[in-house]
């Protein structure tokens, strides 16, 4: 086994290597961790560490700075985009929409937690556990347990050959 040292310059492509990559993770999980691998051919452990770090900083700033990211957001819009004319309808009952109202009616929180990192995203997910459940420690237990078991399955399937 041979063991190679970590130099500046290699340091440095590294390190620019996993700041896109761990932003992109706690944003959309599923597509970051693959990109994780792709780019620095881990094994599981690192890539376990990275990844589950990675979306549990999304959950804690989506869940935590939810206001404050609302508030800048309008802020943005009614700056760059002021509202022209009357303002449209937005649609109540879509596909997606019946979809989340059943995984919220049958499985709670947990089924929540359980599809936020893969299916619609870390800050769908907190945002939406936040707004329909009040004890926001909770909801932070519940999805940083769903990002970690996520975390070690995709870390776990992608380093299988290794």
């Amino acid at each position: 086994m041979q063991v190679t040292l970590l130099t500046a310059s290699r340091f440095k492509t590294v390190i620019f290597k996993i700041i896109p990559i761990f932003l992109l993770c706690m944003v959309k999980f599923v597509v970051g961790v693959p990109a994780l691998y792709a780019a620095t051919k881990w094994g599981f452990l690192p890539m376990f560490i990275v990844s589950s770090a990675a979306g549990i900083c999304g959950v804690v700033a989506f869940l935590f700075f939810e206001q404050w990211i609302f508030k800048a957001w309008d802020w943005f819009r009614m700056k760059y985009f002021p509202p022209k004319g009357l303002p449209q309808k937005k649609k109540l009952f879509t596909k997606k929409n019946r979809i989340l109202v059943k995984i919220l009616s049958s499985y709670g929180l947990p089924g929540i937690a359980f599809i936020t990192p893969t299916i619609i995203s870390i800050p769908v997910g907190s945002i939406l556990a936040g707004r329909l459940y009040t004890n926001n420690k909770k909801v932070f237990v519940y999805l940083s347990v769903s990002v970690i078991l996520w975390s070690a399955l995709l870390s776990g399937l992608l380093t299988l050959g290794n």
